[in-house]
């Protein structure tokens, strides 16, 4: 869980946001999927993400808390 943090912080930045998306790698499988989604649960907590949307089903998007 710590090493998908840490990758987690690695892709965003405090200049501009990045899609949920891009976030998660397919390839890794549900678990993977599971352990990157728990990790951005984390990272919120702790404040260290800012999550953003302008309305109910449109794209979500992620930057590190400044």
């Amino acid at each position: 869980m710590r090493e998908k943090m840490t990758y987690l912080l690695s892709k965003v930045s405090l200049d501009q946001f990045t899609q949920f998306d891009d976030l998660f790698i397919i390839e890794e499988g549900r678990a993977g999927i599971v352990v990157t989604f728990l990790a951005i649960l984390e990272l919120l907590k702790a404040d260290l993400l800012e999550v953003s949307q302008q309305q109910p089903f449109a794209t979500i998007y992620v930057r590190a808390a400044g």
